[in-house]
């Protein structure tokens, strides 16, 4: 018999007999983590150059850009965030200043963010990373937040990985990850986001909290007493070899921030990066002060929140809870805190809670996956002699049918899209009720012909619900209870993911033009895309298609209207733009932006033709009345007569230029 290796009696058949099922096994893993990667990476990916730059990303963006081009129009504040301004400078150098450069750096931190779940493998074994991987993914808080170039997606990504360094180093005692551990927090907490102190904090808390309550429990769980543990702990502290780490955060942040001593100017991005941070304790980031982290959590992840504490739930009445879980359960109790007491906390911050959120919902998810045992027939007429046929088992129960919790969860998924499209219908329609009328006035109101599609939707809508709940009391009586809440279960987590898909999508991408009061408090008009193609056409006139337009910008904070704002950022190329502080400075001049009313100011002198632009609309929460939090909630609509402050400028052209130039329509 042929033998392979020179090992007797082993063919080659049978040595690919035995190893083919692993492969297959592995091929399958990873041939699902790649479609989710590919997803998650189109997801952030997709329309990125289009959406303008926001007012946190225009900082940092014109601090990065002007320390490349010297001669760059305006001025800039220090950067906020000393990875991104590190980013964007290399992503300026090699694809220059457009939108897309400026996040692509911070969205690929945000897409690593996705992956890193990979490093738990071992421990929180194989599908249950496969769905705190997809979790971070796929949710509307996740997309969002590795969109935007603010730093939250280099904090959030390193805050994760330091985990995973400082659990190794309790394993190994080697000096190698200690470390590791030292420069992953730094870049964390000094080099990342401004709310990375904040999130240390956090997490140290966090860990002490987790650490404690496995003191608490270690009699019970590992026969230990409870002091050993937490001497174990002091001991490990204590051993952390600080003296042979002290210097690497000043190195990490003295090279980085200076990129490698040939900026030395990016030192100021800390000392700004904490100064903010201290700010946020007094300064609220919101319009009206309302908590933004904590209302995207509730808006946009509902469901995780429940996922979340099923989860935390059948860890503990299961008594598979570790350290790791210990820890996602404190650090999301004190990231909500957290969220609740810090006014400076933005809307991306609420990946403070939702990131371990994930990871106690996965394993509540992976339980709806397991296959159990399912009713295949009842025997006996009368509780007694049914539960003397249950000593049997083998005729009522079966794993056989373990897609009958598959077929359960698409049914309810199913009813859940019908439900949810009804709820939207009915929130569209609660936007005619009035702003100021009580529960008792709506309700008088649907007796009035006015308002009856309104009352008509709200009966479809408790019908569909009365439908669903009968189909699943149903499938409770014919498959059993545990095996239709795991059907219902899955059905709620296909909602979430498709939630969160569309949540997720609508935030980045769809009506970027209005406020939404908690991503956009501030949002970008259209009318910007169309003043830089203005800019644009004149160029090919006046300059033969080279930026060297001599544009005269007069500054109004009230408007937005600044050296240092976006109308900096949208001349970034136009080197002979200048700003001035009053009208009277820009008298004469060819070109001249400023706010102001639609008639021409006395001060500019001649004869000039003008036409508006609008530059952002802003709107907050406070405006909002409670008819129309539904159809806020799911479809980002508001009544048409909602206030809203705008901020616009006029572009003023001189006769003689604007004789040239057709394009532009002249005001009336």
């Amino acid at each position: 018999m042929t033998t392979t290796s020179g090992l007797p009696g082993i063919s080659a058949a049978s040595v690919g007999t035995e190893v083919s099922p692993r492969c297959r096994e592995l091929s399958a893993e990873w041939l699902a983590y790649l479609c989710l990667a590919l997803l998650a990476l189109l997801l952030r990916l997709a329309e990125l150059d289009i959406l303008p730059l926001n007012d946190a990303e225009i900082r940092n963006a014109l601090h990065a850009w002007h320390s490349i081009e010297d001669d760059a129009p305006g001025s800039y504040r220090a950067a906020s965030s000393p990875l991104t301004y590190i980013s964007q400078m290399l992503t300026f150098s090699l694809l220059g200043a457009n939108e897309l450069s400026a996040r692509i750096v911070p969205m690929l931190a945000g897409f690593a963010l996705t992956l890193t779940p990979l490093l738990f493998r071992d421990h929180l074994g194989r599908t249950r990373t496969f769905v705190w991987a997809g979790l971070l993914a796929l949710l509307a808080i996740p997309i969002a937040a590795s969109r935007a170039a603010d730093g939250s997606s280099f904090m959030l990504l390193f805050a994760l990985l330091a985990v995973w360094t400082i659990r190794r180093y309790w394993y190994s005692q080697r000096l190698a990850d200690a470390r590791w551990a030292i420069v992953l927090a730094t870049l964390m907490t000094m080099l990342s986001s401004p709310s990375g102190p904040l999130l240390l904090i956090i997490m140290l808390v966090a860990g002490w909290l987790a650490v404690w309550r496995t003191a608490i429990s270690a009699p019970q769980r590992l026969g230990l007493s409870g002091d050993d543990i937490l001497q174990l702990a002091m001991r490990r502290l204590r051993a952390f070899p600080l003296r042979q780490t002290a210097l690497l955060p000043m190195v990490a942040v003295g090279l980085l921030t200076t990129g490698f001593m040939l900026n030395p100017a990016g030192l100021r991005t800390v000392s700004q990066l904490i100064a903010e941070a201290l700010a946020g304790f007094t300064q609220s980031a919101s319009i009206d002060g309302t908590r933004l982290g904590l209302a995207a959590l509730f808006a946009h992840a509902p469901l995780l929140v429940v996922f979340a504490m099923g989860g935390a739930w059948l860890l503990w009445r299961q008594g598979d809870v570790t350290y790791i879980d210990r820890f996602a359960a404190a650090w999301a109790l004190v990231g909500a805190l957290a969220l609740l007491l810090y006014p400076g906390a933005q809307a991306a911050d609420a990946m403070w809670v939702a990131l371990p959120l994930t990871l106690l919902a996965s394993y509540g998810i992976t339980q709806l996956m397991v296959d159990r045992r399912v009713v295949i027939l009842w025997v006996g007429g009368d509780d007694e002699e049914r539960s003397a046929s249950d000593t049997d088992g083998a005729e009522l129960y079966s794993t056989a049918y373990w897609w009958v919790k598959w077929l359960v969860g698409a049914v309810v998924l199913t009813l859940l899209l019908i439900l949810s499209a009804q709820f939207m219908q009915v929130a569209r329609l609660m936007l005619d009720l009035p702003a100021a009328a009580r529960l008792g006035e709506a309700l008088a109101l649907l007796a009035e012909p006015a308002y009856f599609r309104l009352l008509q939707a709200l009966g479809l809508l408790v019908l569909i619900a009365l439908v669903l709940l009968a189909v699943c009391l149903l499938l409770a009586n014919y498959w059993g209870a545990a095996t239709s809440l795991q059907g219902i279960g899955l059905g709620f987590f296909g909602l979430m993911l498709l939630s969160g898909l569309g949540g997720g999508w609508r935030i980045a991408a769809t009506d970027s033009t209005v406020p939404d009061g908690i991503w956009r408090q501030q949002a970008i008009s259209h009318d910007v895309r169309l003043l830089q193609d203005t800019l644009r056409e004149l160029s090919a006139r006046q300059t033969g298609g080279f930026p060297l337009l001599a544009i005269t910008v007069v500054e109004d904070r009230q408007y937005g209207i600044g050296s240092d704002s976006m109308i900096a950022w949208l001349l970034r190329d136009y080197a002979n733009a200048r700003f001035v502080p009053s009208p009277a400075q820009a008298s004469g001049e060819p070109i001249v932006l400023m706010a102001g009313v639609d008639e021409q100011p006395a001060q500019l002198g001649g004869a000039y033709v003008g036409q508006r632009f609008l530059l952002k609309r802003s709107w907050s929460l406070a405006q909002q009345s409670i008819w129309d939090t539904p159809a806020w909630w799911t479809q980002t609509r508001r009544r048409p007569d909602d206030e809203t402050r705008e901020e616009a400028l006029i572009l003023w052209l001189r006769q003689d230029v604007y004789d040239g130039a057709p394009h532009v329509a002249a005001i009336p």
